[in-house]
């Protein structure tokens, strides 16, 4: 008898505590520009960067892009994701583009969906910056085709978790794969990261 309760017990436990299903599906639409065009133009602009920290030392750096044919039928504006984690240790021997610890790997957000993270962060995380529950945790998400953005309230602790697809090295690869970068302890800056993606979402045409 106490072997099944212990077994309840358990599935009580996991099913209060299991994290949604951070599911990413397809890629943006500057990743498939990239693929199918022969020649493009590729202009990034670091005078202003967008950063995020984690207390274990990995960083989210966010800036302006803008994809370009030479006969500019085609104009793509967004911004490059580039993150550096600390890799799980299945991937530190497998991996070659691990230095100095961190794993370094990079993403495209579409115009439309930087005005939607925008709205998301400004709706969803600032307003809930001082939230708490009681026995309680909510959950807000907002995804774009290469990232799963999560702001997680579990009763009094904040967190923001943010999971990448993983196209590899040269962005070749399929992307079925995630990299995870997250903190606790810099939430309270999302105010500033807000206001730097405003200045960028004014800059695109």
């Amino acid at each position: 008898m106490k072997k099944y309760i212990y077994i309840i017990a358990f599935f009580i436990s996991f099913s209060v505590n299991a994290q949604i299903q951070r599911a990413i599906e397809g890629s943006s639409v500057i990743r498939k520009n990239i693929l199918v065009n022969q020649e493009f133009n590729f202009f990034r602009d670091w005078t202003n960067i967008a950063s995020f920290k984690s207390g274990l030392g990995e960083t989210v750096k966010l800036y302006p892009i803008v994809f370009s044919t030479p006969d500019k039928k085609i104009v793509l504006q967004g911004l490059q994701l580039d993150a550096e984690v600390k890799p799980q240790e299945s991937s530190i021997t497998t991996t070659p583009t691990v230095t100095k610890g961190m794993l370094k790997r990079t993403i495209f957000i579409d115009k439309d969906d930087v005005i939607g993270m925008i709205a998301y962060i400004e709706r969803d995380i600032v307003p809930n910056l001082k939230t708490t529950y009681k026995k309680q945790s909510k959950e807000y998400v907002f995804k774009s085709n290469e990232m799963f953005f999560s702001f997680l309230i579990d009763e009094k602790d904040l967190r923001i978790t943010i999971h990448i697809a993983d196209y590899g090295p040269l962005g070749d690869k399929p992307g079925g794969d995630q990299i995870e970068f997250w903190t606790e302890s810099k939430v309270d800056d999302i105010p500033v990261l807000l206001n730097t993606l405003k200045v960028f979402a004014k800059q695109m045409k």
